[in-house]
């Protein structure tokens, strides 16, 4: 699963990036993004590709309330035609989400019945954006308003991230976003993979602390966030 990652970079920079129409205000840069949180989200609308702001945390357009949001932050790949709250939204509603890298959490063992835990920071080699699978929607709200929300594809670890967790986030090469949000409504299957061991690498941190720490690098050697 993913449940943290970092965001820092500007949404300008990142529509410049992804030669996409930037389409929402600045956020504040995040070292600890948590479920529910604003983010930066890609996708194509009217026919171009826009870089917008959605909630994380999918919300069907069909619920009733929101409450099962944080819930909602991940999908499995293996089930997303399956799903009621995913199925409807492979064939138009893709998104990609830019970041800088994502936080996992290693069961270590443990001489007490309390679980003991590393996290782990986990960004790319070359140290670019990482660019997440995701699929999105948009939810109306009792006043009405409009509530666009997003969620991250996972799929089985590969060996390096293994003995860390046995899931990790659809990552997406320069070439395959291109795929992802193309205008074809037939599910690209053969992109939901775990990417190769040597694109990602793992690194163990003490840092990182309640998702309120949201402004402070999580790693001591990492006062810039892994930015472009």
């Amino acid at each position: 699963m993913c449940g943290r990652f970092n965001s820092i970079a500007s949404g300008k920079d990142f529509s410049s990036v992804y030669d996409a129409q930037f389409l929402t205000d600045e956020l504040l840069p995040n070292f600890n993004v948590a479920p529910t949180t604003l983010i930066y989200v890609l996708h194509r609308q009217d026919g171009g590709r826009v870089l917008g702001s959605m909630s994380w945390g999918l919300v069907p357009s069909w619920s009733k309330d929101k409450t099962r949001a944080a819930s909602m932050i991940n999908a499995r790949s293996e089930t997303l035609t399956e799903k009621p709250s995913f199925r409807n939204l492979v064939s138009e509603h893709r998104c990609v989400l830019p970041i800088q890298g994502f936080y996992e959490w290693q069961n270590l063992p443990s001489e007490t019945k309390k679980p003991k835990k590393q996290a782990h920071y986990i960004s790319r080699v070359d140290e670019r954006p990482m660019t997440l699978a995701g699929l999105w929607t948009i939810w109306k709200q009792p006043d009405s308003s409009l509530l666009r929300t997003c969620t991250i594809i996972t799929t089985e670890a590969n060996e390096k991230l293994s003995p860390i967790h046995h899931r990790m986030p659809v990552i997406l090469e320069r070439d395959s976003v291109e795929i992802w949000l193309g205008e074809s409504k037939t599910l690209p299957h053969d992109l939901l993979i775990a990417s190769k061991n040597e694109i990602v690498k793992s690194e163990p941190t003490s840092r990182l602390d309640r998702a309120s720490n949201s402004s402070t690098a999580q790693l001591d050697d990492d006062s810039s966030g892994r930015l472009f």
